[in-house]
């Protein structure tokens, strides 16, 4: 999110899917223009975001609309949930 505030553009949407086993979120804003991964310096205060993103989930990507759709992009992350226990212990 402080990607998008930062640097894009227009509406700023953020959506989260929460599934049986896995969660995805998706940001989206107005700009055609997809983000730039690079390596922050040691003493950079910033930078970080896209590889944190990337390390952290289990997918991630970005997409630019369809032409029908507008004109904007999304980066979404996805992340798997750990299996939940239905056997009772009792």
């Amino acid at each position: 999110m402080t990607n998008v505030h930062r640097h894009g553009k227009g509406d700023v949407r953020m959506a989260a899917t929460v599934r049986h086993d896995r969660v995805r979120v998706t940001v989206h804003d107005d700009s055609p223009e997809l983000p730039s991964p690079r390596r922050a310096a040691g003493h950079e205060t910033n930078g970080r975001g896209l590889f944190l993103v990337t390390a952290l989930s289990d997918i991630c990507g970005m997409t630019i609309d369809e032409p029908a759709e507008g004109t904007g992009k999304a980066v979404w992350f996805e992340f798997n949930l750990p299996p939940t226990n239905t056997k009772s212990t009792a």
